[in-house]
């Protein structure tokens, strides 16, 4: 995308859970993106404190947004959902991107955070947060109580801060 959100956006995409697959995929894209621009002259916009300058203030830093969209209809029928997913590191967003409803139970669940943490640290706790979710959805699913769980759910994502 050219003159969206930002200047330009690098998207990786497919179906299913191979998300090493997507991040290597991105990394080289950008590694040719980078590579063309030097070429030319030219590099991103970059700050040794803020990361990469981009023109959205909340995608300061490497602003790398990983996420996935998951069915799961039983967690977030919790009326705190979306602060479970920001203790894990996650943002939900609706079926239709920023401030949209979910369909259905399914929803676009992303890494939060853009700034103070590197590209593979985003894409772990990305992949920690929703492997949570589905775990707490799969036992919901058996009718098993994951409220002890969800209590201490950001253990994991303050460690790794």
């Amino acid at each position: 995308w050219i003159n969206e959100e930002d200047h330009m956006r690098i998207i990786s995409m497919e179906v299913g859970d191979d998300v090493g697959a997507i991040f290597r995929r991105f990394a080289a894209a950008l590694e040719g993106v980078e590579k063309v621009l030097r070429s030319e002259g030219f590099e991103f916009m970059r700050n040794d404190h803020l990361g990469y300058i981009l023109t959205c203030p909340s995608n300061l830093g490497t602003g790398l947004r990983a996420g996935a969209m998951v069915k799961v209809p039983l967690i977030s029928a919790r009326k705190d959902f979306r602060e479970i997913c920001a203790k894990l590191g996650l943002q939900a967003r609706g079926t239709a991107g920023v401030d949209s409803a979910s369909t259905g139970g399914t929803w676009d669940l992303s890494n939060a955070d853009r700034l103070g943490k590197s590209e593979t640290h985003l894409v772990n706790i990305f992949t920690h947060g929703v492997s949570t979710i589905i775990q707490w959805e799969k036992r919901l699913e058996k009718g098993e109580d994951v409220a002890a769980s969800i209590q201490g759910a950001g253990e994991w994502a303050r460690s790794k801060a």
